[in-house]
């Protein structure tokens, strides 16, 4: 007889982890195999070519579409195990308990689902002791004390990272709720602080003080979410922008304001069409996630999500290891009340929410982004700024996106072959137009690689949006009009 899952919760998030994991091991399994047949170079002619072209137009294919499936039936385990859940709540005695914030798979907004995967399925209860809370509480101030001369505050920032991963939802709102607006306030300057001392040089970098504020605002009811916006005021990143130089009428303005989007974070399914960069000069970024997402339509889902709660979590890399970062739900708006930043499309707002997470922790900066005439010079900003995402170079934006494994070439070959193998592509052009660029080539910009075309040709999509149509280029104009392209794998 087979297993039942049918009212056991339990069982059904595992089942969930079970799936999840197969799903893991199917991406790296297309990595590690892309990889070996893009190394055999040693197997030339026709049949070596051919193998090459089907496994990445067409088992790579397969491949992304099992991974799709098997999303789907996570999203289905976890959906019917929050329905078992609530069902159970509503049938309880008491009928008190309230529901998670971040139901997760299956929660709807504005009329239709998000097909989020849950970070904290299981809420848990408020059940920390006194002396839990006073220790939790201690390390609180602690981690907001940085007038330690020695010291600093760094070690104390971590140690109240670690406590508060250990918390569920539940005793993370019970700890909130015993903090005085003072004490949150105290806490967020605390956590900007450098957290150097005379005998710690190292301080507490943009990812170690956002991984406290994830643990925050991951977990928290969406009324606190709200007191730790007013609270702690970097909990938004700075919404002024520079402008696209690229486009004529991409020139600096400050935010209107802020409004949140409406309609899913992630959809039914993801793929290019959702990339359409807005009024941040942020292109390389733009054009990342499209060779991102174009390589694997999976993505978005397993990097981005609506934690239910008003807030929404990205999964960014810092050196090589994942980190999440946590903002709230809401966009920089333009005079229009429109968002001022990515716009997203059919598969979601999720480009929006990369955008704002990599805004906070972008440390890569370097006062060299290009500006267009009669405007002011270019200056470094610091992580909290959409500014700092803005211009830059591929290498250094797609290390945030990816686990780093980057190769940035000028040799054509090297871009063909990587495109045949459906590895994603970025590729700059010059910083002014050559003679005789193609309709569509847009000077000092970053495009996507989506492929090869019948002819032999690279086809390369403007991050602006889909309306536009791809540009279509040979190995000659490639070399004549366009920088250096970015490989990731």
């Amino acid at each position: 007889m087979g297993t039942f899952y049918g009212a056991d919760v339990s069982a059904l998030r595992q089942l969930g982890q079970r799936i999840k994991t197969s799903r893991d091991t199917l991406s790296r399994l297309d990595a590690t195999l892309s990889q070996s047949i893009e190394a055999a170079r040693q197997w030339t002619g026709p049949d070596g070519l051919q193998f090459r072209t089907d496994w990445g137009s067409i088992h790579r294919k397969a491949l992304a579409e099992a991974r799709t499936l098997l999303g789907n039936a996570e999203r289905a385990v976890l959906r019917n195990a929050d329905e078992q859940e609530s069902a159970s709540r509503a049938g309880s005695p008491s009928g008190t308990t309230a529901a998670a914030p971040g139901n997760g798979a299956g929660h709807v907004t504005d009329g239709r689902p998000d097909h989020s995967v849950p970070r904290f399925p299981d809420r848990g209860k408020p059940d920390l002791s006194d002396d839990q809370l006073k220790e939790l509480r201690d390390k609180i101030h602690a981690a907001a004390d940085s007038d330690d001369f020695f010291k600093g505050n760094d070690a104390d920032v971590d140690d109240l990272r670690k406590a508060l991963e250990g918390l569920t939802p539940a005793q993370l709102n019970q700890l909130l709720g015993t903090l005085s607006d003072d004490e949150l306030k105290k806490l967020g300057n605390g956590l900007a602080s450098d957290g150097k001392g005379v005998f710690n040089w190292g301080g507490t970098t943009a990812f170690e003080r956002q991984a406290v504020l994830d643990q925050l605002l991951a977990k928290a009811s969406p009324e606190q979410v709200e007191r730790i916006k007013v609270q702690i005021p970097w909990a938004q990143p700075d919404g002024i922008a520079s402008g696209d130089p690229a486009n004529p009428d991409g020139g600096p303005q400050a935010a209107k304001g802020w409004m949140t989007p409406k309609g899913p974070v992630i959809s039914t399914s993801q793929s290019t069409l959702d990339i359409r960069q807005g009024g941040y000069g942020d292109c390389v970024v733009m054009a990342g996630l499209g060779a991102l997402i174009g390589q694997d339509p999976n993505w978005a889902r397993d990097h981005v999500t609506d934690n239910g709660n008003g807030t929404v979590s990205v999964k960014l890399n810092d050196g090589g290891q994942e980190r999440w970062v946590t903002v709230t739900k809401d966009v920089p708006a333009d005079e229009n009340g429109n968002p001022q930043g990515a716009k997203g499309n059919s598969g979601g707002t999720w480009s929006m929410y990369v955008e704002k997470a990599l805004a906070q922790v972008y440390n890569e900066d370097n006062a060299s982004d290009p500006v267009n005439p009669g405007q002011l010079a270019d200056q470094r900003y610091e992580p909290g700024h959409y500014r700092a995402i803005e211009g830059n170079y591929g290498t250094d934006a797609m290390k945030y996106l990816t686990d780093g494994k980057l190769t940035e070439t000028h040799d054509s070959s090297d871009v063909w072959k990587a495109a045949d193998a459906g590895r994603p592509v970025i590729i700059g052009t010059k910083g002014e137009a050559p003679p005789g660029v193609p309709d569509g080539y847009v000077a000092g910009h970053e495009f996507f690689v989506t492929g090869v075309d019948d002819s032999g040709k690279l086809v390369l999509q403007n991050p602006w949006g889909p309306q536009l149509d791809p540009l279509h280029i040979s190995k000659e104009e490639y070399e004549s009009m366009f920088g250096n392209a970015v490989i990731t794998g």
